[in-house]
């Protein structure tokens, strides 16, 4: 099979890698709303009297990092701690049933219900920083795993305590799969590399690259 070259860049991704986030979890939101309403106009009676909306459902949340408004948060929340620790990387979060995310985030009682609600979790970690994918690899297999876990688990301390199945995917670049991590509570944690770690092309010339420390939790 041949690879399509991989582009890279020096610093933050590109617009087709949150393109790649937003794409993996459309599927997930689209399946949320479609059984959420219907909407009809039925034809008003003359002494209707007009119903006044006092506020708006809190619906307003940036689908590119998730498929709800807790889940979105918490992957900018996430991305933002790493990019604070030079690790560039775009997170995108999906959690399911993705209607128990549909909360008002500043009610924290309502939040905390929301994650604890949530039993299926996509995180997608994808890059196109040389530093960053250079400073997973030179970890070796068990680092990068380690290195995933890790963030895993912030999220799972974060509240979401009922999760039955966890997938954690690395993209490198636009296109290349790079690595998988699940997680269930009977299986506990394996982790796979799907591109055989790009035959070691991104640690030439530079093999000695820092590992990252453990993230940092929020």
């Amino acid at each position: 099979m041949i690879r399509r070259p991989l582009r890279m860049r020096a610093q933050r991704g590109s617009r087709a890698v949150a393109a790649l986030i937003g794409a993996a979890l459309c599927a997930a939101v689209l399946s949320a709303c479609s059984g959420e309403a219907v909407v009809t106009h039925p034809t008003p009676e003359a002494s209707q009297t007009p119903i006044v909306l006092t506020t708006l459902p809190p619906i307003g949340f940036n689908h590119r990092y998730g498929n709800n408004p807790v889940a979105a948060s918490d992957a900018f929340a996430m991305e933002r701690r790493l990019f604070a620790q030079k690790q560039y990387w775009e997170v995108g979060l999906r959690t399911d049933p993705a209607q128990a995310g549909f909360v008002d985030e500043g009610d924290a009682v309502a939040t905390a219900s929301a994650r604890a609600k949530s039993t299926d979790m996509l995180l997608i970690l994808a890059s196109e920083s040389l530093p960053t994918l250079r400073a997973l690899l030179v970890a070796g297999d068990a680092g990068q795993q380690q290195y995933c876990q890790d963030l895993v688990e912030q999220l799972r301390t974060q509240g979401y305590t009922g999760l039955r199945k966890v997938n954690l995917v690395v993209f490198f670049g636009e296109s290349d799969r790079h690595a998988e991590l699940d997680w269930s509570p009977g299986a506990g944690y394996s982790f796979k590399v799907l591109d055989n770690n790009l035959n070691g092309a991104l640690l030439t010339p530079i093999p000695t690259a820092t590992p990252f420390a453990t993230p940092v939790a929020h």
